[in-house]
């Protein structure tokens, strides 16, 4: 990297080309896992990452009474009513019990499920082949991955990027938010493509948006290859965080959730603070849809001549 490279922090907007660094998290072994890839990249076995997807599910914002409990030993408890912003972001807190970053306040996603390769699910918006330009993969894969992420949004959080085929918004006329349906393809005892089918309706690729890319460091036991998309709550549909893998789910601003990981009261992600950070740019949901992609970001082990071990790479453009 030549000495005239800007090195920024996730807190800032990042873009294909610049160079983005940032410190390695404090849970135990990271460090030493880090150091160790450095001192010796070919000596280890590399996990492969799975592929994922996760949702930035944005509304309007809206003045409303939150609540949010410090993960951290000794945090403070907050409650109060918060003014509105322009957006609002829906986020979870996982559960303290979970093997991947515990605690953490995340946007609804997960892993990808065989299933979502089998390419059974009811189709409209762009095909696979113009997501695959967008995602720089193949259509393949864009196709298993926009699945994934309208299936795990639905699961963690009762919203369903649908429609019937002639376009009608997707609607329960029982009235119960598709509980039994969503409870079955959590557990796998229904795919999420046979729900759509059954239920006459067609998933809309249309209604989600790419924001950005990112692969887990090599250095790093659990990896993942998280593609991170927004898309808007539609009308009529509300997010509920009825999800086993969380506590604690709420509409916040993200410019409210950074401040609160600054305060010591919430627990974030790099990935995570990077795309709040992206989302502090708007000024409206439509704004916050059409910005640009941040980009593909692939981090890996840095040391500096302090010593100091980091994070850091190139943003790669689509």
């Amino acid at each position: 990297m030549s000495d005239n490279v800007r090195i920024q922090s996730v807190r800032e907007a990042l873009t294909p080309g610049c160079h983005v660094e940032y410190a390695v998290d404090d849970q135990p072994g990271l460090v030493e896992r880090a150091r160790a890839y450095l001192a010796h990249p070919a000596a280890g076995e590399v996990v492969e990452p799975r592929l994922a997807a996760t949702v930035m599910l944005v509304s309007a914002g809206k003045s409303h009474y939150r609540r949010f409990e410090s993960p951290l030993p000794g945090g403070a408890v907050i409650e109060e009513t918060v003014e509105a912003a322009p957006v609002d972001v829906f986020m979870l807190r996982r559960c303290s019990t979970m093997a991947f970053v515990p605690d953490a306040v995340v946007f609804p996603g997960g892993g990808m499920d065989r299933r979502d390769l089998e390419g059974d699910v009811p189709w409209a918006g762009p095909a696979p082949e113009v997501w695959a330009r967008a995602m720089s993969c193949t259509p393949e894969r864009a196709r298993a991955v926009i699945t994934a992420a309208a299936r795990e949004v639905f699961e963690e959080s009762g919203v369903l990027l649908a429609s019937d085929a002639g376009g009608a918004p997707a609607h329960d006329a029982r009235g119960d938010h598709w509980a039994a349906e969503r409870a079955a393809v959590a557990d796998r005892s229904l795919s999420f493509g046979a729900f759509l089918a059954e239920a006459g309706l067609v998933l809309r690729s249309d209604q989600l948006r790419l924001r950005s890319h990112w692969v887990t460091p090599e250095s790093e036991a659990r990896r993942y290859d998280t593609y991170f998309f927004l898309a808007r709550l539609p009308e009529g549909q509300h997010a509920d965080g009825r999800t086993t893998e969380a506590v604690e789910a709420a509409w916040i601003a993200p410019g409210e959730a950074l401040a609160r990981f600054d305060a010591g009261l919430l627990k974030l992600v790099p990935p995570t603070i990077s795309n709040l950070t992206s989302l502090t740019r708007a000024t409206s949901v439509d704004e916050a849809w059409n910005l640009p992609f941040d980009g593909h970001v692939r981090p890996h082990p840095v040391a500096h001549a302090n010593g100091d071990v980091v994070m850091g790479c190139t943003v790669e453009g689509a």
